[in-house]
């Protein structure tokens, strides 16, 4: 699952040695921290430069459900391009993902 979220970018998906873990992955530093303050989840986030999420840690699955649903409720805009543009690098990437995504829209 990605999940696109004012808070950050996730990347969602079973632990591979336990299926009641939720591995979440992040490609900017401070999104997992961000997520986990919000939530009162203490921050366990392994740093791993060079891969392809270099952010990373696991969440209780049924935590990592509450995060999803909680968010969901907490939509507050009608526009999600615009309530994340602050110019800064993520706002640029959620803009490349929505450009390439129109592209191939059909």
């Amino acid at each position: 699952m990605w999940l696109f979220t004012k808070l950050g970018f996730f990347s969602a998906v079973q632990n591979w040695d336990d299926a009641n873990l939720i591995h979440v992955r992040a490609r900017f530093k401070g999104d997992l921290e961000r997520l986990c303050e919000k939530y009162g989840v203490t921050p366990k986030v392994e740093s791993l430069p060079g891969t392809d999420y270099p952010y990373r840690m696991d969440f209780e699955r049924k935590t990592w459900s509450e995060i999803v649903r909680s968010e969901a409720e907490a939509i507050d805009y009608e526009n999600f391009k615009s309530a994340v543009h602050d110019g800064t690098d993520r706002d640029s990437a959620y803009m490349d993902v929505w450009a390439a995504l129109r592209n191939y829209q059909n």
